[in-house]
């Protein structure tokens, strides 16, 4: 008995050692799937909603081979493809896709999804429905926005990345561009739909060592596209107002300050880090204000000044130089959603955490009261941990040796 029940459980155990190196748990062969990098959607000229997919192509997936190149080259290198269909909705254009695809198509891989202006201006409802209807869709897939049409992005160069969706994910990675996301999107749109999205930028560039005479294709971010109620606004912020919301959002890593120097006007440079924002609302009188305050410490990295970093009084007033130009930079991006008249950074949802009786009250005429009377107090402290090896900029401390010699 006792030598039947340990055969019985040395059988069992080797079943389950096999079942757990089992290569795929799916009945359906690698072979026979085509999976999706990216999902580009535009509105094409009659109307209807133009879909193109980005798959890997494993046949051309070598090992020890670069695949892709500059952005002179043709597509029979890159291991990659784009295949675009049009239809009345999303759903339609992919099952147009599926039919003239020779494998099945999977969502797995998708990490990407850029729209179209003039779709995002359309609305984003459909691409929600969409997602929320796949169960194999990553809501934590991210979203970009073009100037343009999103089918543009199939000309950007694979110059330092093999695929494009690589490069876009390096945006993100290195802080570069906003984090935003189709889940993100989905939570806002829940109360309003008021976001901001990434732009992304596509211009020609010449190659180097031929003069203007050829130039390449290239992909970079811009700014944020506003989203209000769904729709993309056509007011958009700048490269610097970006800056700005990533600050607030607190999605920045380090960033570059340059002020006059309270000496002498003369530029200096510093790099500011461990930056952290926080959005409070308070309420004073029945009146609902907003306050953001962030902080961050900073080090000197350039200096065209006189200005002495010994002197505790100079630096002070450098330190409040580097504050006044963020939060005169934070202002202006809440001044930009305003314009818009999105509530961007969701601010209704602070004040939905916070004072649900008071949301209650004024949600059906939140957007118009964010736009037009509500104050938001920007202030932003920033510390100088270090002034570098030289007190004054290398110019000043040459004539200044060059005054005591004579």
């Amino acid at each position: 008995m006792k030598h039947t029940l340990s055969v019985t459980l040395r059988a069992a155990l080797a079943i389950t050692l096999l079942v757990g190196i089992c290569g795929c748990w799916s009945a359906e062969e690698l072979n026979n799937r085509a999976f999706v990098m990216m999902m580009l959607i535009d509105e094409a000229e009659d109307g209807q909603t133009e879909l193109t997919l980005s798959f890997t192509l494993p046949n051309r997936m070598i090992p020890g081979q670069a695949g892709g190149g500059g952005g002179g080259g043709g597509t029979a290198d890159k291991p990659y493809t784009f295949v675009t269909k049009k239809a009345k909705t999303i759903s339609e254009a992919w099952e147009l896709i599926k039919d003239d695809n020779s494998r099945r198509i999977s969502f797995g891989q998708t990490r990407i999804v850029v729209i179209g202006r003039k779709y995002a201006e359309k609305g984003l409802d459909p691409l929600l429905e969409f997602a929320a209807r796949q169960p194999a869709f990553h809501l934590s897939s991210n979203l970009f926005v073009t100037p343009n049409k999103a089918i543009e992005i199939a000309n950007a160069p694979t110059v330092f990345e093999r695929f494009i969706s690589e490069i876009l994910l390096k945006f993100i990675s290195q802080h570069l561009t906003l984090d935003t996301t189709i889940k993100d999107l989905m939570m806002a749109r829940y109360k309003g739909g008021d976001i901001l999205l990434p732009l992304l930028s596509f211009t020609l560039k010449p190659e180097i060592g031929s003069g203007e005479s050829k130039k390449h294709a290239w992909m970079g971010t811009d700014g944020a596209a506003i989203i209000r109620e769904g729709k993309m606004s056509k007011i958009r912020m700048n490269s610097e107002q970006l800056r700005g919301s990533l600050w607030i959002s607190s999605q920045l890593e380090s960033s570059i300050i340059s002020v006059d120097s309270p000496t002498d006007g003369k530029t200096v440079n510093a790099i500011a880090q461990g930056i952290g924002t926080k959005i409070s609302p308070v309420i004073k009188d029945g009146k609902i204000s907003f306050k953001i305050r962030s902080s961050a410490t900073s080090y000197i990295v350039a200096s065209d000044s006189d200005i002495d970093l010994k002197n505790d009084e100079m630096l002070q007033k450098l330190q409040e130089a580097f504050q006044k130009k963020i939060e005169s930079r934070l202002k202006e991006v809440i001044a930009k959603t305003k314009e818009a008249r999105s509530d961007a950074f969701l601010m209704n949802q602070y004040l939905y955490w916070r004072y649900p009786k008071v949301w209650n009250r004024i949600k059906t005429d939140w957007r118009d009261y964010y736009a037009d009377e509500m104050p938001v107090d920007v202030s932003v402290k920033i510390i100088i941990k270090r002034t570098g090896g030289i007190i004054r900029s290398v110019t000043q401390e040459e004539l200044i040796k060059g005054q005591n010699r004579r």
